[in-house]
């Protein structure tokens, strides 16, 4: 493989790219004007070099050019999702299981803790990381003012369990999405290796925050139990056909998630029928809902999509992945660990969504291009790395940024980055050591080359 790129193509293309990223992470500008604005200028700019469609020799490329149906079934499960998502928490199921999490604990700080942490993995697992946080964050606020207990350590943990929770499922995370669709990982393959590795990154993480503060209390338990009692599980619940409803559809969408091989629909078919589904027999008007929908985040991908397709067209994706591959050790494993930190570390600094959509194609040709890499631990050594390397700082997950603002809004504290790395960028430290040894056991026992 040779990357032969037009210089002044290339040159322009990067310089749309890198003027666009530095507007997504600029905390001044909106990130989704500034990637549809980026994907737009980009646009033109291709049309304008009147460059040839790599995938039809002696056609002009054109804008049908820059949108691959890989990044419209991404776009489709991301909409599908956050529609089945919405209409859920509404019917209050996701409430209604909180409070009755929180009434088990009967008020015990530990055992509230593991058991919020809990959730939020399962949450994270099921829903989305971003939908979890606010869901067990909210409750947890106001269940520690209830308690008289300081709410900063329970956000922290939650924080660093939607990390984890993060690499459950395949609809766990934004990245998982991306990274998944592109390295062709399926709904089932990702659930078995991923979720055996999140319960031990689970366990290792309570015993590391549970040393790191103090979760023990003043008060009697029976007081903590009584006031716990007090919460009402069906308080959000105000039909309950609708919560049954939810419940259902929910059900018959993770389990058509688990089977999408088999009965041949893809996940983003599955994940759009279960969101008109759950409209349709919850009795919700079609318009409310899409009226609800954060299209903030749709438009951010496709602008993203372009600008990453572009850079592909005028050959940069192809010449990094060729210096990569110039520079990465023979051994696959070595390089997936090589990769591992790499991506993490660019995950702390940037939204780890931006980095999944733009070095995923990438790792995707340095993977099959030698054959001593095995792709399917490349491809798990990104997803890791995205999804864990987004717990390094405060701005690396989308999660993080919701989490700490729940806790500004409610109690006036503002984290700040060295009190983050000190306790949450440690715990991701850890996680990424532990990687490496689960990276070691993918490449010589699951993913032998």
């Amino acid at each position: 493989m040779s990357a032969e790129i037009n210089v002044l193509n290339a040159v322009i293309i990067l310089f749309i790219f890198i003027i666009t990223y530095v507007g997504i992470i600029h905390t001044r500008i909106d990130k989704t004007t500034a990637s549809v604005l980026g994907g737009l200028i980009a646009t033109v700019a291709i049309l304008l070099m009147r460059i040839e469609d790599p995938h039809n020799t002696g056609v002009i490329l054109d804008e049908e050019g820059l949108v691959h149906f890989r990044d419209l079934q991404i776009i489709g499960l991301i909409f599908g999702t956050l529609m089945l998502v919405d209409v859920s928490q509404e019917s209050g199921v996701f409430h209604y299981l909180s409070v009755k999490i929180l009434k088990l604990s009967k008020g015990d700080p530990k055992t509230l803790l593991r058991y919020f942490g809990g959730l939020t993995l399962i949450l994270s697992a099921l829903v989305n990381n971003i939908s979890a946080m606010m869901i067990v964050g909210s409750l947890t606020l106001i269940a520690c003012e209830r308690l008289e207990l300081d709410p900063k350590p329970f956000i922290i943990v939650e924080l660093s369990m939607t990390t984890v929770g993060g690499i459950v499922t395949l609809i766990s995370s934004v990245p998982n999405i991306i990274i998944a669709q592109v390295f062709g990982i399926s709904f089932i393959e990702f659930f078995q290796v991923g979720a055996i590795f999140a319960i031990l990154c689970m366990i290792v993480n309570f015993m590391i925050f549970e040393k790191m503060f103090d979760f023990t209390s003043k008060m009697d338990p029976k007081e903590l139990e009584r006031r716990v009692n007090e919460f009402d599980e069906w308080s959000a619940v105000k039909d309950r056909t609708f919560f049954i409803t939810s419940i259902s559809v929910l059900a018959v969408t993770i389990i058509a998630f688990v089977f999408s091989d088999q009965i041949g629909v893809s996940l983003a078919v599955i994940a759009i029928g279960g969101g008109i589904a759950i409209v349709v027999l919850s009795g919700k008007k079609l318009d409310d809902v899409m009226s609800k929908l954060d299209w903030n985040l749709i438009s951010f991908f496709l602008g993203l999509f372009v600008l990453i397709a572009a850079l592909e067209v005028v050959g940069i994706l192809e010449f990094i992945a060729e210096w990569l591959i110039d520079i990465l050790p023979e051994n696959g494993f070595l390089a997936a660990i090589i990769l591992l930190w790499f991506v993490a570390i660019i995950s702390g600094i940037v939204d780890n969504i931006v980095v999944a959509a733009a070095f995923s194609k990438i790792l995707f040709t340095v993977a099959t291009v030698n054959a001593n890499y095995s792709p399917e631990v490349i491809g798990w050594a990104t997803i890791f790395a995205a999804n864990f390397g987004g717990g390094l700082t405060p701005i690396g997950a989308p999660s993080a940024v919701v989490g700490l603002a729940l806790l500004y809004r409610k109690t006036g504290f503002k984290m700040g980055w060295g009190e983050f790395i000190k306790t949450q960028g440690i715990a991701t430290v850890v996680r990424l050591v532990l990687t490496m040894g689960y990276l070691a056991f993918l490449a010589y026992v699951i993913y032998p080359v």
